[in-house]
């Protein structure tokens, strides 16, 4: 991506495969991705789709909101599922999912 681009939006795939849960259990998402380790946007209500065949997969994706992408660099991400009970979960377990922007020449 470029500086000021507001598509595509940011897709991550999620898999929680060692235990196979049901993600369409889970009670709330948060797709949060920082600059810098400062928090660039938390989205509370990212678009969800759970894998029809293996439930414990799913795509999640944050839709761009103007000055997200106004600076350039590494952008670090994660997303964490509430589980029923309150119970969180981010994924990816390792790392960050990570997504560069580089600088825009117009």
């Amino acid at each position: 991506m470029k500086t000021g681009d507001l598509e595509p939006p940011w897709i991550v795939d999620i898999s929680d495969a060692g235990a196979q849960a049901d993600l369409n259990t889970v009670q709330d998402w948060r797709f949060v991705a920082s600059l810098n380790n400062v928090v660039v946007f938390t989205d509370t209500d990212p678009d969800v789709v759970v894998d029809t065949t293996h439930t414990y997969k799913a795509a999640i994706t944050h839709s761009w909101v103007s000055g997200e992408t106004a600076n350039d660099g590494t952008l670090r991400a994660e997303v964490v599922a509430v589980w029923p009970g309150g119970r969180e979960q981010t994924f990816p377990g390792e790392g960050h999912a990570t997504l560069r922007i580089e600088p825009s020449y117009d």
